[in-house]
Formats: C-alpha cells, sequence, structure tokens
C-alpha cells in the first residue's frame, strides 16, 4: 500500500451502534463536568485555605492540574465526535493529543513517586522534614516532574508520528493512543513498540519499586508508635495515596503489560475509560472523603462563595 502522511485519522469510538451515541454522550458529559469541577475545587481550596499549604496538598494541586489535561485532551473530542458524527481528527490534532496524554500520563507517574517519598519523609523522618521538604525543594520537584514527562512524549510522539502510514486511517480508539495508531504503520513496527514496552516498563518498575520500598519503611515507622491515635493518624495520610497508587497502576498495567487478544478487540477501551475518565473523576473524591482538612476548607470556600 502507499505510504503517505494523511490529512486525517477515523476514530472509532467506543462502539459501533449508532443508536448508543446519544446516552454515551449524556453520560460522558456529566463525567467531564464533574470531573473538571471536582478537581477545580481541589485547587481552589488549596489555593484559599492557609492551611493547605503544606507539600502534601502541593503535589495534590499537581495531581489535580494533571487530571484535569488527562481527561480534557481525550474527552471534549470524543463528545465533539459524537455531535457531529464524522469521528475525524487531523494529523496533527492526533499528534497533539498523543503527545499531550503521554505527557500527562508520564508525569503522574513521577507525581505519585514523589508523594510517596513526601509521605516517606513525613512518617519516618518527622523532625527532619521542614527542612528536607522545604518550599525550593517542592518547586524543584515539581519543575522536574513536568519537565521529564514532557521530553518523555516528545520522544515517544516524534517516533511514532516518523513512521509512514498506511491508506488504512481508522484508529480502533475513540482517542490517539499508541498501540491502535502504530498498528497503521506501512513498516515493521516491532522495534518502536519494543522501544515503548521497554520504556513503559522501566518507567513503571522503577517507579513502582521506589513507591513499595517508601511504604515498606513507613509500615515499619507506623507500628513503632506506641499510640493508637499517632498510628490511625499516619494510616490516613496514606489511605488515599495507596488507594490512587492501586487503581491508576492496576489499570495501566492490566491494559499496556497484558498480551494483546484478537478475541477481545475491545477490551483496551474499556481499560482506557477507567484511566482517562474515571480516575480523573475518582481522584478528588479520594482525597477529600475522610478528610478533615479538606472538608474544612471546602466548608470555608462554600461561605466565602456564599458571602458574595
Amino acid at each position: 500500500m502507499n505510504q503517505t502522511q494523511p490529512a486525517n485519522f477515523i476514530l472509532c469510538g467506543l462502539l459501533y451502534h449508532p443508536e448508543s451515541d446519544l446516552p454515551l454522550f449524556s453520560l460522558f458529559t456529566i463525567t467531564y463536568i464533574m470531573a473538571v469541577i471536582g478537581n477545580s475545587t481541589v485547587i481552589l481550596m488549596v489555593l484559599l485555605s492557609p492551611t493547605l499549604h503544606t507539600p502534601m496538598y502541593f503535589f495534590l494541586t499537581n495531581l489535580s492540574i494533571l487530571d484535569i489535561c488527562c481527561i480534557s485532551t481525550t474527552v471534549p473530542k470524543m463528545l465533539h465526535n459524537f455531535v457531529t458524527a464524522s469521528f475525524t481528527i487531523s494529523f496533527y490534532g492526533c499528534a497533539a493529543q498523543l503527545y499531550i496524554f503521554t505527557w500527562v500520563e508520564i508525569t503522574e507517574l513521577l507525581l505519585l513517586t514523589y508523594m510517596a517519598f513526601d509521605r516517606y519523609i513525613a512518617i519516618c523522618k518527622p523532625l527532619h522534614y521542614n527542612l528536607i521538604i522545604t518550599p525550593k525543594v517542592c518547586l524543584q520537584m515539581s519543575i522536574s516532574l513536568w519537565l521529564s514527562g514532557k521530553f518523555c512524549a516528545v520522544v515517544h510522539t516524534s517516533l511514532t508520528f516518523s513512521l509512514p502510514f498506511c491508506r488504512n486511517v481508522e484508529i480502533n480508539h475513540f482517542f490517539c493512543e499508541f498501540p491502535p495508531l502504530v498498528k497503521l504503520a506501512c513498516t515493521d513496527t516491532t522495534l518502536n513498540e519494543m522501544f515503548a514496552l521497554i520504556t513503559d516498563i522501566i518507567m513503571c518498575v522503577f517507579c513502582l519499586s521506589f513507591i513499595v520500598v517508601s511504604y515498606f519503611f513507613i509500615i515499619l515507622s507506623i507500628f513503632r508508635i506506641k499510640s493508637e491515635e499517632g498510628r490511625r493518624k499516619a494510616i490516613s495520610t496514606c489511605t488515599s495515596h495507596i488507594t490512587v497508587v492501586f487503581i491508576f497502576y492496576g489499570t495501566l498495567f492490566v491494559a499496556y503489560m497484558k498480551p494483546h487478544s484478537d478475541f477481545f478487540p475491545d477490551q483496551n477501551k474499556i481499560l482506557a475509560i477507567v484511566y482517562v475518565i474515571y480516575i480523573p473523576l475518582l481522584n478528588p473524591l479520594i482525597y477529600t472523603l475522610r478528610n478533615r482538612d479538606m472538608a474544612h476548607a471546602l466548608t470555608t470556600l462554600i461561605n466565602k462563595i456564599k458571602a458574595r
């Protein structure tokens, strides 16, 4: 087949049944609005409440920004396709979508690792916490993870879109993701797929190993706390982070590390809905439920809005 750079790609979407477009449009519109409002509320609470001006909530703000970027990169285009029934995306639009999505996902991997390090210092070395996790260090860590994610995204996107594409421009997904996109190439993509797999494994294994080791020492430190109230407080500061890590890594490992099946070609779409749409929706809920500081900040924010 001719090797070309197509002007547009066609996103096949979630289902091949047009009658399902309206229910899906309604469902994902509500989910998108709730996710954006939830994460924006977290950001506002942290900015407006002096009691939340701590490293833990600084990193949580970064997480909320990433979640808004993640869901805003994919869902609005999907909703537009539902309305127009065109399901097309330009070549450069597809490249931008893959680039931003990859940037966000890698940055979130690193951010969850940094958050584990923050909890390790807070629980294992509480007397040195303010000396180690200073505002300057927090800013440096934040800049480093965003730049690292950007660098990886540039390399990943450049290698993908340097491939020659065939006449078949139908991407069997609802957004431009690497696995279905690379299948459209007219050349052997073994090296590209191996590079992506090795990069994913190294990144995920390194970050997850660091998190596991951090929590190993955190658990040992918690057992050494004599008071039951102290142990409960230490555990409560880690529960939200552990939950987010479990959901995020669990979904990514199932989606990217499992062998691809020819019998269930749409299973990756279902998994993608979880880490693209529902994780950004769940994260603010996980971090605000049973968190007294966040609940107090939310009440203060609501009172300020009513006063205006």
